[in-house]
Formats: structure tokens, sequence, C-alpha cells
């Protein structure tokens, strides 16, 4: 197999040809929209690149890479919108430990092996800097292929994943250990009864107060994520306010006397919605007890209620995550060189 690579600046706003056709179908999460790229690259030109990868007339796959070092020697291949996600998406499905349903690349990773091969011959033709490559979020099931000869391989944060083996809610509690479950039961019942809070999940509806959702998921980030390295993925305001916009986003929503003091952010799929930015008022500083704990509640009742596979729920709050049925994957990340 043969794929063709056609290189875009990921700084301009316009989506090269085929590109959004692509990543609005359902086998896609949101966080591939041209917006989140754009967003993501930010206001430098020729600092981020976007690949459209094709076997024939048809749109085999994407890749976003950022261009790191001083002379821009390396192509950093990552999710624009995820970090839990790989920066190389394919037809064919998702990284099949993503998807409990049981989705897998085509040919047992055939259009994989091309698609590196292709990307990396044009990046040799046409960005002659790039010496390296480094592709974060692979996984076992593609690890063998990613990973050559010419390879250094580390393993990254692990992404946690929750699979729907549940045919309601209640077996699923059921299922928790008896702390867990009680205490779920109880932070779910804190949410409810809080004076003068209006909670709600579904698609996200109305305008959202976005200045507000990114000091909130700022000061979030700043409460959880103080570890040194490797260093936390911080989101620009800009890129969360992007993906807040995309077509496709289910969203826990709080608000009280009209103050949004909670917002979690997911992006539906046909098999496992992804778990995206999350923000809340410190309860030290005045904000609702138990919104963290809501939020999961209600993406994961929606999953088992709409049949979904499973929910992948990002690398944060791992043990918190593993209480509540989520299991950890592994993932790594792997340098090659160019030849």
């Amino acid at each position: 197999m043969e794929l063709t690579v056609e290189f875009a600046d990921a700084g301009r706003p316009e989506p090269p040809p085929g590109w959004e056709d692509f990543a609005g179908t359902g086998a896609v999460h949101p966080v591939w929209r041209w917006s989140v790229v754009h967003a993501a690259a930010g206001p430098r030109h020729g600092r981020a690149l976007a690949a459209v990868l094709r076997d024939g007339g048809e749109v085999a796959g994407l890749v976003y890479a950022r261009l790191a070092g001083p002379a821009r020697t390396l192509a950093d291949v990552c999710c624009p919108g995820s970090s839990s996600m790989p920066g190389l998406v394919l037809r064919g499905g998702l990284p099949s430990v993503l998807d409990p349903a049981g989705s897998a690349g085509e040919d047992g990773g055939r259009l994989l092996a091309a698609a590196l091969a292709a990307f990396e011959a044009a990046l040799r033709r046409e960005h002659r800097r790039v010496r390296a490559v480094a592709y974060r979020s692979v996984f076992a099931g593609e690890l063998p292929i990613v990973a050559g000869r010419l390879s250094l391989v580390g393993r990254g944060l692990p992404v946690t994943v929750f699979t729907n083996r549940f045919a309601d809610y209640d077996r699923y509690l059921a299922g928790l250990s008896q702390s867990r479950r009680a205490s779920q039961r109880r932070q779910v019942k804190l949410v409810a009864r809080e004076p003068g809070l209006e909670a709600s999940f579904g698609p996200l509806a109305g305008p959202v107060d976005i200045a507000r959702f990114n000091a909130l998921a700022d000061a979030t980030s700043g409460r959880h994520e103080a570890r040194r390295w490797p260093p936390p993925r911080r989101l620009s305001h800009p890129l969360r306010a992007a993906l807040a916009a995309v077509p496709g986003v289910l969203a826990a929503r709080y608000e009280r006397a009209g103050e949004l003091v909670g917002l979690g952010i997911n992006f539906d799929h046909p098999s496992v919605p992804l778990a995206g930015p999350w923000g809340a008022l410190d309860p030290h500083a005045g904000g609702p007890h138990g919104l963290w704990f809501d939020q999961h509640a209600r993406i994961l009742r929606w999953a088992i209620e709409s049949g979904r596979a499973g929910v992948i729920g990002g690398k944060g709050l791992v043990e918190l995550k593993c209480e509540l049925g989520y299991e950890v994957v592994p993932q790594w990340l792997v340098l090659r060189r160019l030849r």
C-alpha cells in the first residue's frame, strides 16, 4: 500500500481539502476538527504541521505535528485536542485497546505502517530540517509497528478507559467497592441538594462563559497536576474555547445564581466518548462539594444507558478513576530518527 501526503500549515484558518469531511465522520473524535487544530497551532505560522494522508482519491488519515527545537528539527506528533490520543488518526477505527467494542486498524497494522512510511518520506522531501519524529500516545497494539531498529521508546503516563459491561447504571454501582459505592451515592446526593445549584448533562446548549471556564480549568489543573516531570500539558485559552465549540460536545454543567461553578467537556463518539477539559470552583473558595464525582456519574450513566462500549477517561486522577471502574492502559512515546 502506498499513500500520498499533503502538508498544510496548521496556523492557517482554512482546512486543507478533505480534512473536515474526514474529521467529521463518526469514527473520529471532534478533537480533530480544524478549528481545534488551528487553535492548537497558535498564532505562529510554520510551527505546526497538518498532513492529509490519501489512498488514491480517498482520505486515509490525518496527522498533526509540532515542530520543536531551536532549528525545528523534531516533528512532535500529538493529537491537537487531547493528550490521551495519538497524533495520527486513520480510517478503520481507534487503537484496539481504547475501544472495548473491538475497533482496530485495518489489515493488522498494514495501514499504520504505510502511513508512517509515507509521512516520514514526505518530511524528508519537504521539511529537510526535520531529523527525528516523536510519536506520542502509542499503545501496545501499535508499538511493534511504530518502534523500529532506529527508535528510542519511553513509557508515558497511562490513560484510563472505562469498559461498559453493565445492563444499567445500578449494576455498574453494584460492581464498585462498598465504600466507593456508598461515597459515590453520597456525592451525587450532595450535589442534588446543593441550594441554588443548577446541574445538567447533555449536548452543550446556550452560551458558555469561556473566560470563566478558562479561569476554573486553570485553577483546577493547578490544584491537581503538581508533578514536575513529565510536565503536564496546559491547554491554551483559545484551544479550550475551540474544544467547547466543536460539534459533538457533551457537557456536565453546574451554575449557581447564573454563575458557572463547574464545567466538564466530553466528546461524543459512536463507541467510546472521550473526556476533555474540566474545571470547578474550589470548595475551599466557596464551590460546591462533589462536582468531580457527580460529572463522572453523569457521563458513565449516559454511556451505559446509551449503549456505548466505554469511555476514554484521560490521564488525570488515575487512582480515583480506578475506584470508579476505569482501568489503566499504558502508552509510550517513540522517537524515530529519519534515515
